[in-house]
């Protein structure tokens, strides 16, 4: 049963509480969008390969597929806010850990302790639904995933104009650290806490299984470059066994990490397939594309761009999120959950099949990226919004955190699995690791195959949604009855 931490709802305007929290993600979105612009650079100063440098970003997802489920919970129970002041510094030290690095292991460790970022947006969303009416829900999510985007726009833009003065990626690492030292103050003076308290114990059993689960298969893809298959192929099976331990603690905890059954209700667990494929497609290319744009063009393929120019086309898909976030709350009521999502699918399948076709020329890529951004932005504007709707008000944070967990999830798998193609399908260049033109075809064309399963999977939650009402009917029958 959830309980009020204090009497009423005094206190900051709707207006200036969302404000607040849109400020704090687009902080969060800098952090996203600045470093993958330098990850060629990185690689070059330490040495790294193509395919390794996507561990950059799958280790950075793969902390916050984990650490979400449990850190929401902790919202949940002693206060969203206290647990986005608590990250925030976490993420601080990791941020200068990533900018002082100078070793490919260390950078890892600092972008771990940034992985923990991923629970601001769901203690958000919980704060937002504490804090904000009921009629104005959705348009505020909408915001702060503009927000997250626009931040990450900036965040892509400025680390690009940055590299025209500053040639030391230690300098332009820096750019992340101020972001969240902005970000600081709003966290520990400016937002308001949640009302809303879950009244349960932590199930610290199910946090580790899921934890180890998580990492053991992570693992195992990361051995898929050198480990022979039958240790790999071990690996994958002994995350999986783990997983399945969670999922049968979970069955049994009184008061479990996450609600098994919750997540299994047809709305709803269509709704969190969405989200994983949303992460993929998302996340998965994030790495690549920048690696493709810095290819030099006597290989073939590629546009031998500079730390600006791809900062330049890397912003473009951001921008477009950023305004399709933006708007899909209107989308939704003027053609439906339901139609918005296929929309937003199709238009991201549209973009990355579109890439495999016409990739030689920047602005092919920027149109098509174009596209595909306004795809994705519409999808993760648009799920948020409908899973709160169905979910307890005390369990706002971990439902959300958990959307939020698969889509970082989702991209730190996908971006291991392309690592391990793009090891794989290498370019002969004496001395170097340089991932072929077919590598960053099968990424794009992978994306969308995703997007399409997406369309198929986005059509049947109306359905699923309406078989649940019609099943819970004779349930409120009965207890209309019994009053």
């Amino acid at each position: 049963m959830p309980r009020s931490a204090s009497p009423g709802r005094t206190s900051p305007s709707t207006a200036s509480v969302v404000g607040f929290l849109v400020f704090i993600e687009l902080c969060s979105g800098i952090l996203q969008g600045a470093v993958p612009v330098v990850v060629p650079l990185i690689g070059n100063d330490l040495h790294v390969s193509a395919g390794d440098l996507n561990w950059v970003n799958s280790v950075f997802l793969l902390v916050a597929g984990i650490s979400v489920p449990l850190l929401s919970r902790l919202g949940d129970i002693y206060g969203h806010r206290r647990m986005i002041r608590v990250t925030m510094l976490t993420v601080a030290v990791g941020s200068v850990i990533v900018a002082t690095a100078d070793s490919f292991t260390v950078l890892l460790v600092g972008r771990a302790l940034q992985g923990v970022f991923a629970c601001w947006l769901p203690l958000d969303f919980a704060i937002v639904r504490d804090r904000v009416e009921k009629e104005r829900v959705g348009a505020a999510i909408g915001m702060l995933v503009g927000a997250l985007t626009l931040g990450a726009t900036l965040g892509t833009l400025g680390m690009g104009l940055l590299s025209r003065e500053v040639h030391d990626v230690h300098g332009l690492l820096l750019l992340p650290v101020a972001a969240i030292v902005l970000c600081l103050p709003v966290a520990f003076r400016l937002i308001p806490e949640s009302v809303t308290r879950a009244v349960c114990r932590i199930d610290w059993t199910g946090a580790a299984l899921l934890s180890a689960g998580l990492a053991v298969v992570m693992f195992g893809m990361a051995m898929a470059k050198n480990a022979d298959l039958g240790t790999t192929a071990a690996a994958l099976a002994l995350g999986a066994v783990l997983l399945a331990l969670f999922v049968r603690a979970e069955l049994r905890a009184p008061q479990p990490l996450v609600d098994i059954r919750l997540m299994a209700r047809p709305s709803m667990a269509l709704l969190y397939v969405l989200s994983f494929l949303t992460g993929c497609v998302l996340y998965g290319a994030q790495t690549a594309n920048p690696s493709f744009f810095a290819t030099p063009r006597s290989l073939g393929f590629g546009f031998g761009m500079s730390a600006f120019g791809i900062s330049l086309l890397a912003a473009v898909p951001l921008v477009a999120m950023a305004g399709a976030g933006a708007n899909a709350d209107r989308a939704v009521r003027r053609f439906g959950p339901q139609r918005t999502l296929v929309g937003g699918f199709a238009l991201v399948a549209v973009g990355y099949l579109g890439m495999v076709l016409a990739h030689s020329a920047p602005w092919q890529l920027a149109v098509l990226g174009g596209i595909s951004g306004v795809g994705i932005g519409t999808a993760i504007a648009t799920l948020p919004t409908l899973l709160i709707r169905h979910l307890p008000a005390d369990q706002t944070g971990i439902g959300t955190g958990m959307y939020n967990t698969l889509k970082t999830l989702a991209g730190s798998v996908a971006g291991a699995a392309f690592a391990a193609v793009m090891n794989r399908l290498l370019v002969n260049v004496p001395g170097a690791h340089v991932a072929s033109e077919s590598a960053y075809v099968t990424v794009w064309a992978s994306c969308g195959a995703l997007a399409l399963l997406g369309v198929v999977i986005a059509r049947r939650v109306g359905r699923a949604r309406s078989r649940a009402g019609e099943q819970s009917a004779p349930e409120a029958a009965a207890v209309v009855a019994t009053d």
